[in-house]
């Protein structure tokens, strides 16, 4: 049963680095070939008269605030929806393609679970009080600008894809035995700029943190075989199942940006 739950985590962790190599290959791939699709775009339309517009500059600072999804996983104790604030730096490498470093925290919070038999007996025993766990988000990652460096009608949509950390300001070890500690984390992105002037923009970014929870062997056990009295409380996960979970955690910004060249 060990081996093939082993075999289960390799297969995930092969399946999660696939995933975000095929991102990033997207990315440079698209890149390479969408400033020809842009030039023949704008063939035939009279410079004043076209929707495209050029963006000037290479450098961005945007601050913003949103909303953190969370995803408690299958043993609900993982990460609650919550605010979340920070800001991100970008850099126009060439052309459509951007660099970007971003920092924030969701002020989330997880639920508790007493998984020790010797202490609670029955399912409605076990919940434990939540608890606050205010989360850092940091990742760099490249952006794809699908209008490469102009806008369509002051709007600059892109895609993109990020590798980052998620880590917990202090981890907390719960009576089950579960912690939330720091997680590497595959971020894809979505989202648009709204162009106000040539230096400042509205910004609406979709990204998802797909990180991985680790669950306590007690989340397994269902057994006490000192206690003789009503039947023991159910196991929090099947037993056979993988101890580990990948888990997407969506989160909304909504933005200020300012653009300038350094």
């Amino acid at each position: 049963m060990r081996r093939g739950a082993r075999l289960r985590r390799g297969t995930t962790l092969r399946r999660a680095a696939r995933a975000g190599l095929r991102a990033f290959a997207a990315c440079l791939l698209a890149a390479a070939s969408w400033p020809a699709v842009l030039e023949a775009q704008e063939v035939g339309n009279p410079p004043e008269s076209s929707p495209y517009r050029d963006i000037l500059d290479h450098q961005s600072l945007t601050v913003f605030a949103g909303r953190f999804a969370g995803n408690p996983g299958r043993a609900g104790v993982g990460a609650l929806p919550g605010l979340a604030f920070g800001a991100q730096l970008a850099v126009r490498l060439s052309g459509p393609v951007d660099f970007w470093v971003t920092l924030a925290q969701a002020d989330s919070r997880r639920r508790t679970i007493i998984a020790d038999t010797s202490v609670t007996k029955t399912d409605s025993a076990r919940q434990g009080p939540d608890l606050r766990m205010p989360l850092i988000l940091a990742d760099i990652g490249l952006g794809l600008n699908l209008t490469g460096d102009k806008t369509w009608h002051r709007f600059a949509p892109y895609v993109g894809a990020a590798l980052g950390v998620v880590a917990p300001t202090h981890k907390v070890t719960d009576p089950g035995g579960f912690q939330v500690g720091t997680n590497f984390a595959l971020v894809p992105a979505i989202g648009t700029r709204y162009f106000l002037s040539r230096s400042l923009a509205l910004r609406v970014d979709v990204r998802d943190y797909f990180f991985r929870y680790q669950y306590p062997l007690a989340y397994f056990d269902s057994l006490d075989l000192h206690f003789a009295g009503p039947p023991p409380r159910s196991a929090v996960l099947p037993y056979g199942t993988t101890d580990r979970e990948w888990v997407g955690n969506l989160v909304l910004w909504l933005g200020l940006s300012y653009v300038f060249t350094f």
